[in-house]
């Protein structure tokens, strides 16, 4: 099946994409069908100045092989996947994203399923600014399993991955694998259970808006931390366990991670973390193989 496709002034943020997901979309904004040719490497959708593109992606679809190009002034993307079953593949975003407090990519995996992002760039961020942009958004409706792997966010004001939102309602679960997130605000890897495995967070940029915590894990946890690696330079901590009042557990075996802000990880929410063998304080900042390092990388694959 192919996914719907419109253009669309007016943005969608994390509170309100749900309104606009499935059938919505389609009826508000008139959605048209438009897939990548078979006949072709992949798609080049270039997306006008003060404009965003809006991308449908329901039960049992595929987006794969698309590059946006957001260079223009004003311009955004934002894909919606709702469902199960769905598949996100191949994806890059050249250009900064123009879109304010808004995702790039958001969704859920509804009744008890399962779905994947793969092989995606957002790497050229989001415009500077205050919760100025997210990479990936997880509604709390979430309630299966989402799988992303090897996929590079860089440079967005408001997280890289924020997947904490299903904790406290649709209890799903969400692994991270091969993943590079860098120079994002608030947080890098923010989850409320799952796994992050090989990945790796990086801070470089002593601006405001550039530098979050590691992995940030909300209740009821826990988040297992596997073979990564937190280079936060001493901007921030590399793990923080519990927010609002609320703990959770992070649990640490194999990784490289930065212990200089206040000793790197904070229990100021009632939460613990658990280091277990082959940890160290020496990370690297090096993007995990197979992950692409520009939007070439990600279409081109």
């Amino acid at each position: 099946m192919n996914p719907e496709r419109t253009r669309s002034s007016r943005f969608l943020n994390r509170r309100t994409y749900l309104g606009l997901t499935g059938a919505t979309v389609a009826g508000m904004v008139g959605a048209t069908s438009a897939a990548s040719a078979a006949d072709e490497a992949y798609e080049t959708v270039t997306v006008p100045e003060g404009e965003r593109e809006v991308v449908n992606v329901d039960d049992g679809e595929t987006l794969e092989n698309v590059l946006y190009d957001v260079t223009a002034c004003g311009a955004g993307v934002t894909i919606v996947a709702y469902g199960s079953d769905w598949t996100i593949r191949n994806i890059a975003v050249r250009g900064q994203v123009d879109m304010g407090d808004n995702t790039v990519i958001g969704g859920a995996v509804t009744d008890g399923g399962s779905a994947r992002i793969e092989n995606v760039w957002i790497g050229d961020g989001a415009v500077y600014e205050a919760d100025g942009g997210i990479g990936i958004w997880l509604d709390p409706e979430h309630d299966g399993h989402l799988t992303i792997d090897r996929v590079n966010v860089q440079k967005m004001g408001n997280n890289a991955f924020y997947c904490s939102s299903p904790g406290g309602n649709g209890n799903g679960t969400v692994t991270f694998r091969n993943c590079y997130a860098a120079n994002c605000g608030v947080a890098h890897y923010r989850l409320p259970r799952g796994v992050v495995d090989n990945c790796v967070a990086a801070v470089t940029d002593d601006r405001q808006h550039r530098k979050g915590r590691g992995v940030w894990a909300w209740s009821p946890g826990p988040v297992f931390v596997q073979d990564s690696q937190f280079a936060m330079n001493g901007h921030h901590y590399s793990f923080v366990p519990g927010a609002e009042d609320e703990g959770s557990t992070i649990v640490v075996a194999g990784t490289q991670w930065d212990d200089e802000f206040r000793g790197g990880w904070t229990d100021a929410y009632g939460g613990t973390a658990y280091f277990a063998g082959g940890n160290g304080n020496d990370p690297q900042n090096v993007v995990p193989a197979g992950c692409p390092t520009s939007p070439a990388d990600a279409v081109e694959d």
